[in-house]
């Protein structure tokens, strides 16, 4: 008689039983792993959001998940490995457009962030753990350079010293020391967008804006920002704008010859944002956050993303109030780099919060998930306001050179 013995079989599933790992976790595996090292690839098509009419900037996957130490060697690798890879889909076959060219019309100007060797796109990995916290990546393109920073929230001093200044208790979660900023070496013109001077424009006086628990969210907002409890603390409790809402369109620098002019006629060109350019730079970050008492959300945000030819940027404010309403107030700075051609275009949109959940209830099975997001939420707000203005040389400055 053999010794051999049989497989036993799984009593419920009638499969046989043993230490083998079954072959649908194995592929598993290698489809997680390859979604992975896709992942890691900037400029990869796949989790790109397009820029279409109505709509916002579109999101680019980065190469943040890889770490500082190696960010260069384990960017080209996930290249290699990507390329190598079995085509198992339509966006394999654009899995990298990275090619072998050494001449990048850009440079990166942090040695944590270095180009890629294989397309020039800057890596920008997660920050590593510093005293105190940096990271700031940049890039330069022709005459102009694009840097971003990235700040932890404010310490208790730094907001005591910011409830002074601006005479109103600020956001529960505010990064004070974050910002993004353009400069063009060969105008000296620069645009700047920081929370600080984002906050200085939300108004001091009554919105008129109630909740159920405003009362007691003001109050418990004059405690934790340390205000006397006296007549001329709780007036200055009562008298700004809870929602922090901030009509704010950037800081423009006050020493150029060139100045924004408006021109509601022009149209961003939609046509060329939805290209399939290669991202060579993109970040996205909060400037400040606050879930107004859990009555909704107060949220100014920034994104960016940075092309061979131009650049779009997206300082957006959303506001929901629960069972009130809803806003968005976007900026987007367009900047196409070979024609010196600067634009800013400033949109208010809002509706009241029972239109906005009926439109969601019609078109989404998750009405909790997508008014959460800004982006479908923006996708269905009136448009109240536009404001589109263009970089122009001065007047006088005009005269002086004729």
């Amino acid at each position: 008689m053999s010794d051999k013995r049989q497989p036993q079989n799984n009593a419920k599933t009638g499969r046989p039983t043993g230490s083998g790992i079954p072959i649908i976790q194995i592929n598993q595996a290698r489809e997680m792993f390859q979604n992975t090292v896709s992942a890691r690839i900037p400029g990869n098509a796949r989790g790109r959001d397009r820029e279409t009419q109505g709509s916002v900037m579109s999101s680019a996957t980065t190469s943040r998940s890889v770490p500082n130490s190696s960010a260069s060697f384990q960017h080209s690798q996930s290249i290699k490995m990507a390329t190598n890879m079995p085509k198992t889909s339509s966006n394999s076959s654009q899995v990298h457009n990275h090619k072998h060219n050494h001449t990048h019309p850009h440079k990166s100007n942090n040695p944590n962030n270095p180009n890629c060797d294989h397309c020039g796109t800057v890596i920008v990995p997660s920050p590593v753990a510093s005293i105190p916290a940096k990271d700031d990546p940049s890039v330069t393109i022709s005459d102009w350079t694009i840097t971003t920073s990235k700040r932890p929230i404010l310490s208790s001093d730094e907001i005591d010293d910011w409830t002074e200044k601006l005479k109103l208790p600020i956001p529960e979660m505010i990064f004070g020391n974050s910002k993004v900023e353009l400069i063009n070496t060969k105008t000296n013109w620069s645009i700047q967008f920081n929370p600080f001077e984002a906050l200085s424009h939300v108004k001091l006086g009554d919105s008129g804006l109630r909740v159920s628990y405003s009362e007691k969210w003001i109050n418990s907002k004059l405690k934790t920002s340390q205000v006397t409890n006296t007549e001329e603390g709780l007036q200055f409790g009562k008298h700004w704008d809870w929602s922090y809402t901030t009509l704010y369109n950037g800081t423009v620098s006050g020493n150029s010859d060139y100045e924004f002019v408006v021109n509601n006629d022009f149209e961003l060109p939609i046509e060329k944002l939805t290209r399939r350019d290669p991202i060579l730079f993109y970040d996205d970050f909060i400037l400040f956050e606050d879930e107004l008492a859990d009555n909704g959300i107060s949220m100014l945000s920034i994104k960016l993303r940075v092309m061979a030819e131009r650049l779009l940027l997206l300082c957006r404010f959303f506001l929901r109030v629960d069972e009130v309403l809803f806003k968005v107030i976007d900026t987007r700075i367009y900047v196409e780099f070979d024609e010196d051609l600067v634009v800013r275009e400033w949109k208010y949109m809002e509706d009241d919060y029972k239109t906005v959940l009926k439109k969601c209830r019609m078109n989404s099975n998750d009405p909790k998930k997508s008014l959460r997001d800004s982006n479908w939420v923006a996708s269905v707000l009136p448009l109240k306001e536009r404001i589109c203005e263009v970089l122009t040389i001065k007047e006088e400055t005009k005269k002086t050179t004729e």
